[in-house]
């Protein structure tokens, strides 16, 4: 009797785990990328970002050329989402930037030079979020195990 008590006391405290895991991804990148694997490599600048259709189209100012001959102004398509391994730019932010074909990906090898205000403004909100998460998570993990502890002190004994 006890034992099964003490397994249900366990499974209320660990059911709150998959609630602070971390996403798990879809992408897979290979080994290697980066200038060795692109086609084209530079620093620039995000001029405009036109999303549709499960891909985004990343307009850059080039400011100088790593690899390759891209023109002045560079246009980019990556997958709108980081599980299907698309590059998360934003506007205005200064990247260091590897392509193949006219593409690019999480996987491409990207940099951010210089972060953007939503981006930091996003990243503190990420941030502030899981903290909340994690304490919220804790309080009732605390809560179930204080009132099954009590529930199980209260049982009478049996002889």
């Amino acid at each position: 009797m006890i034992v099964r008590r003490l397994l249900v006391l366990l499974l209320f405290v660990l059911a709150p785990i998959p609630v602070a895991a971390t996403p798990a991804w879809a992408c897979s990148c290979k080994a290697g990328a980066g200038v060795a694997e692109a086609e084209v490599a530079f620093v620039g600048v995000v001029t405009s970002i036109d999303e549709a259709a499960g891909s985004s189209r990343v307009a850059f100012t080039v400011e100088s050329v790593v690899k390759g001959d891209p023109p002045a102004d560079v246009t980019l398509t990556t997958s709108d989402n980081e599980a299907s391994c698309g590059y998360r730019f934003d506007q205005g932010g200064r990247y260091r930037v590897y392509a193949i074909a006219g593409q690019t990906s999480l996987c491409s090898g990207n940099e951010m030079i210089t972060a953007t205000p939503t981006y930091t403004a996003r990243v503190e909100r990420v941030s502030s979020d899981r903290i909340h998460i994690f304490w919220f998570g804790l309080g009732i993990v605390v809560v179930v195990v204080a009132a099954a502890l009590t529930a199980l002190l209260r049982q009478p004994r049996e002889h």
